[in-house]
């Protein structure tokens, strides 16, 4: 059994992405770029109005005051998309629309509802500087800037940045493919008829949404018999068509636990059997050439736990994404009783509230106890050696907004 921290230590340590490819920029979201990308011209391309209003010479303003209002004729009309060839003259005046590009020479706009206007006069009862309500060219990106560093998230509003450069394609790291393998022979499919001493194979469809969730392509391969070659076979199998190989159940230490064997008879190297935390003590990591085998316990409340301790970073990482685990301090307001032995992870409701994390640990936590987990969207961390947590306390909780809907929001109670 190794610690928590040298098992996560060894996961950051072997786990990266592929080579990048380049995708439509139609397709890229969710992934991350897998290299720099640099402005291929300003934005805005020109100097542009960003509002409806009239747009002049803010010199033509000099000295003008409600009593003594500039007085400018206004000799044209420029809609968004059009250019308005011939230079502003001294005391001219243009009608000018939303995203509109200035003549030249005009360097400030009024809005239209603070203008006052009739027929082809502007009156301007004050001075204006150059530049009000002008939006210079460049001053969003600059040409040659950089954009958008290697390891972004590439989101809606990323992408919308890419477009407005022209770029119609994205150098990216393509997402990983998991290949997921439960094991037992109590389990069942849905739809097959229940048995006594049998249970439905509800971790087929909790890694899957587990994987999809952090941003890969889970991809079931089936439900493996307790025969230790066809185990093996089945895991060896899975490498050659994926970029991971994650299995659930049969990798504790009893008789009928053979997936670390099978494991090892990959000729796959093993990184940790066992780690020091709770739930989810079992867990076993191996690499296999350029792939990685995560073996989860078949409890899901341990499985869910292990996995985003585990397999959650290093998907993220294998995606190209600069990943960090956000972890908060938290008041705690319902106590929980422990043991000290080892590090142990609660599933927990947080709230931002009164300017501040607030914490409450689930009452029933058991590795095979699911409803655990409804509803809550982070882990309560109790290091070794800490006692019962008490109601009142300050806690480290881990916050996995990749996972969870429920998030808490500052300012939202």
């Amino acid at each position: 059994m190794i610690s928590y921290d040298d098992a996560v230590k060894l996961i950051l340590a072997v786990a990266g992405p592929s080579p990048g490819v380049q995708l439509p920029l139609k397709e890229a979201l969710g992934y991350a770029l897998a290299r720099d990308v640099f402005a291929a011209l300003d934005q805005p391309p020109f100097h542009r109005s960003p509002l409806d209003g009239f747009a002049f010479r803010a010199a033509d303003t000099e000295g003008a005051e409600p009593c003594s209002p500039a007085k400018l004729t206004v000799s044209g009309y420029i809609p968004a998309g059009t250019v308005y060839d011939a230079p502003l003259k001294q005391g001219e005046a243009v009608r000018i629309f939303t995203g509109a590009m200035l003549p030249l020479d005009a360097d400030a706009v009024v809005a239209q509802e603070k203008a006052i206007h009739h027929d082809n006069s502007l009156l301007l009862e004050r001075r204006y500087s150059a530049g009000e309500n002008v939006a210079w060219a460049g001053e969003d990106v600059l040409c040659g800037s950089l954009l958008l560093p290697a390891g972004t998230l590439l989101g809606p509003a990323e992408l919308g940045l890419i477009a407005s450069q022209g770029i119609s394609s994205v150098p990216v790291y393509p997402k990983p493919r998991v290949a997921i393998l439960t094991s037992g022979s109590e389990l069942l499919e849905i739809g097959e008829p229940l048995s006594p001493g049998k249970i439905y194979n509800s971790n087929r469809y909790l890694m899957e949404a587990l994987v999809s969730r952090a941003g890969a392509f889970p991809d079931y391969r089936g439900k493996i018999s307790d025969v230790p070659d066809d185990l093996r076979k089945a895991i060896a199998q899975a490498s050659q068509v994926a970029d991971f190989v994650l299995t659930t159940g049969g990798v504790s230490v009893g008789d009928h636990d053979l997936t670390p064997a099978a494991v090892a008879g990959t000729g796959a190297e093993i990184l940790f059997h066992r780690v020091a935390i709770k739930p989810g003590t079992p867990v076993l990591a191996a690499k296999l050439g350029n792939k990685l085998i995560f073996s989860l316990s078949g409890n899901p409340a341990a499985s869910l736990v292990t996995f985003l301790q585990f397999v959650l970073p290093a998907l993220q990482l294998a995606r190209g994404v600069n990943w960090q685990q956000q972890v908060v301090k938290a008041l705690i307001t319902k106590s929980f009783p422990r043991k000290k032995d080892q590090i142990r992870f609660l599933s927990a409701k947080t709230i931002f509230s009164g300017g501040r994390f607030v914490s409450e640990p689930q009452s029933l936590q058991k590795s095979g106890v699911i409803t655990s987990f409804r509803g809550v969207n982070s882990l309560i961390i109790l290091p070794p050696g800490q006692g019962e947590l008490a109601a009142g306390s300050m806690a480290d909780v881990q916050l996995f907004p990749q996972i969870f809907d429920n998030l808490p929001l500052a300012g939202r109670e």
